[in-house]
């Protein structure tokens, strides 16, 4: 899903740069279309989309200093900077454990 989130951001950007008037996407607008916001296209927004009680629990367990990470650690990043900079350049050595409907499943 991150490689899909990080194309959706680039063709974004690409119709920015081509179409006047056109405002791109963030990574905010990317990863809502990614969670809640698909959930809600799927109308199954009452049973996944995000972390709230009596829905089901699907989430990543990341680390962003996993060895091997393209994420560098040069200086201290906010928490929102930590979740952009996964967004871009996050990938599967940044996933240390995956959770489906609440079942660990990596």
């Amino acid at each position: 899903m991150l490689n899909e989130m990080r194309s959706v951001l680039q063709v974004s950007n690409c119709l920015f740069v081509t179409k006047e008037n056109y405002i791109p996407l963030s990574y905010k607008d990317v990863f809502h279309m990614a969670t809640l916001g698909g959930a809600k296209a799927f109308s199954i927004e009452d049973k996944v989309g995000n972390l709230m009680p009596g829905k089901e629990f699907d989430a990543l367990i990341i680390d962003l200093n996993a060895k091997g990470s393209l994420l560098d650690n040069f200086r201290e990043y906010t928490l929102e900077e930590k979740f952009q900079r996964f967004i871009y350049a996050g990938d599967e050595r940044n996933i240390v454990s995956v959770y489906i409907n609440g079942r660990k499943v990596k």
